[in-house]
C-alpha cells in the first residue's frame, strides 16, 4: 500500500512537470538547483603584461602640440635670412673701420711729424722728428699748450696743431711786406712774354715770374713751383687774400703753374699761351687744375677756420 502511494506521488510530480511550457523548462539552469544569476558580460580579451595604449585622433594631435610652450618644441635651429645680412654687414664694417684706422694713423704720423718739426723750430724740443708719438714729444706739446693757453694734455688735437702751423709760419714766413704791394708789382709786368725757364724781363716762366716779384719786393721764395708750394700755411679759395699763392696742375703732376692772387677771385701768373696775364679761378682751364693754395705773408693774418 505503501509502495503504491509513493509511486502515486513521483507520477503526480512527472505530470506537473510535463505540463510546463517548453520556454520555460529551456530557461531553468541545468547543472545546479541553486537560485540563477544574471549573466556577467566578458569583456574582450586583453593582456595585463602588455596594456594597449588609446591612439590620440589628429585633431587631438594639434590640440596637444599647440599647448606646449614654444620651449618645450624643439626646432632645427637655422638662420633668419636677417641675421645673416646683418653679419655679413658687421663684417663688412669691421673691415671698413679697420682701413679707416689704417689711413687715419698714417695721416696721424705724418701731422705728428710735422709738428715735432714746428715744435723745434720755435724752441720746444730738439728731438728728431719721427712721427711717433714719445714722452718728450707729450712734454714739449704741453709746454707749448699751456703758452697759448690751450687744453695742456700734451695731445695733438686740431687746435694744438694749427697754433704750432701758425706760429712756426710767423716765426718763419715774410714779414712785413703787404699784399697789395705784391699784387701792384705783379700788375707792372703785365704782357711779358712767357719764356721756358725764363727769371727777367725780358721773359719769364710761371715761377719765375712769381720769384722776381717777390724779389722786387725784398721777399725770398724759391726757384721752382713745387718748392714755393711748400712753404707757409695752407688756406682754402674762401680764405684767399691779395699776396697769397695759388697752384695749378698743368703740364706735370701736382704743383706745376703758380699765380699770385690779386682778390676778387682773379690772379696774376706767366701763361704759356700768352705771357703774363690777370686770369680768374672760375675759367674753365684753370677752374679744372686747380692744386691749392698758401700764404706766405705773415701780414696777410693767422689763418682761421
Amino acid at each position: 500500500m505503501k509502495m503504491k502511494k509513493k509511486l502515486a506521488s513521483v507520477l503526480t510530480v512527472i505530470m506537473l512537470a510535463c505540463s510546463l511550457p517548453w520556454e520555460a523548462q529551456a530557461a531553468a539552469p541545468v547543472v545546479s538547483n541553486k537560485p540563477h544569476k544574471a549573466p556577467v558580460a566578458t569583456p574582450p580579451a586583453v593582456s595585463e603584461a602588455r596594456p594597449v595604449k588609446a591612439v590620440p585622433e589628429p585633431a587631438a594631435v594639434k590640440a596637444d602640440t599647440a599647448a606646449k610652450p614654444a620651449a618645450a618644441v624643439k626646432a632645427p635651429k637655422q638662420e633668419k635670412p636677417e641675421k645673416k645680412v646683418k653679419k655679413a654687414t658687421a663684417k663688412k664694417s669691421k673691415k671698413t673701420k679697420e682701413k679707416q684706422s689704417k689711413v687715419q694713423v698714417q695721416q696721424s704720423n705724418w701731422r705728428l711729424k710735422v709738428a715735432q718739426q714746428k715744435l723745434q723750430v720755435l724752441g720746444f724740443s730738439d728731438e728728431r722728428p719721427s712721427g711717433r708719438m714719445t714722452e718728450a714729444t707729450s712734454t714739449a706739446l704741453k709746454s707749448f699748450q699751456k703758452q697759448h693757453k690751450l687744453k695742456a694734455d700734451g695731445e695733438l688735437n686740431d687746435a694744438t696743431y694749427h697754433k704750432l702751423t701758425w706760429e712756426a709760419f710767423a716765426k718763419e714766413g715774410i714779414p712785413k711786406v703787404k699784399g697789395k704791394e705784391i699784387v701792384s708789382r705783379a700788375a707792372k709786368y703785365k704782357g711779358v712774354p712767357y719764356v721756358f725757364g725764363g727769371t727777367t724781363t725780358k721773359g719769364f716762366d710761371c715761377s719765375g715770374y712769381v720769384q722776381y716779384v717777390f724779389k722786387d719786393c725784398k721777399a725770398k721764395l724759391p726757384r721752382l713751383a713745387d718748392e714755393q708750394a711748400l712753404q707757409g700755411i695752407f688756406v682754402t679759395q674762401k680764405q684767399l687774400r691779395p699776396g697769397d699763392l695759388v697752384f695749378f696742375t698743368t703740364y706735370a703732376p701736382g704743383a706745376s703753374h703758380v699765380g699770385i692772387y690779386a682778390g676778387d677771385g682773379q690772379f696774376w701768373s706767366a701763361s704759356s699761351s700768352k705771357g703774363v696775364i690777370l686770369s680768374s679761378l672760375k675759367e674753365e682751364y684753370w677752374k679744372q687744375r686747380y692744386f691749392g693754395a698758401r700764404r706766405v705773408l705773415i701780414t696777410n693774418g693767422e689763418v682761421n677756420k
